[in-house]
């Protein structure tokens, strides 16, 4: 057959010596400064998602909708009944413009307290830890 020369014969110690030593693997120790960086962004990201609960709580659970309006019932008076079912369609109009409200104070909540205010810190803590690992290896 063709290639036996090639084949070479692996010994357990070969292997054993291509294997890394266990706790060298993910690189050196982290300075101090990186330590309390890292422990900084986690406070961070903590605070960010009590803030995200917090706003949650305050736009949908604090203030509540009215109920959605019960649709008309069906009246022997044609008239009565189209007049129901106007009143019903502009107070589900209303319903839905509130509903949309609700939403946007929420997203513009989250976006005042988080995303503009709190993301960039966070995003230059951990630029920073990372960086800083980076130029120390």
């Amino acid at each position: 057959m063709a290639g036996e020369g090639s084949v070479q014969k692996v010994t357990r110690d070969d292997i054993l010596k291509e294997v890394p030593p266990q706790g060298k693997e993910f690189g050196k120790e982290p300075t101090p400064l990186q330590k309390v960086g890292f422990k900084l962004a986690l406070y961070v990201f903590f605070y960010i998602v009590g803030a995200s609960i917090v706003i949650f709580f305050v736009s949908f659970r604090c203030v509540q909708l009215p109920p959605f309006p019960l649709p008309p019932s069906a009246s022997g008076d044609p008239d009565h009944y189209k007049q129901l079912v106007d009143a019903y369609k502009a107070s589900s109009d209303v319903y839905q413009q509130m509903a949309k409200a609700q939403v946007e104070r929420a997203t513009q909540l989250f976006q005042l307290v988080v995303a503009s205010t709190i993301l960039p810190a966070f995003t230059a803590i951990l630029g920073y830890i990372f960086g800083s690992k980076k130029s120390g290896e």
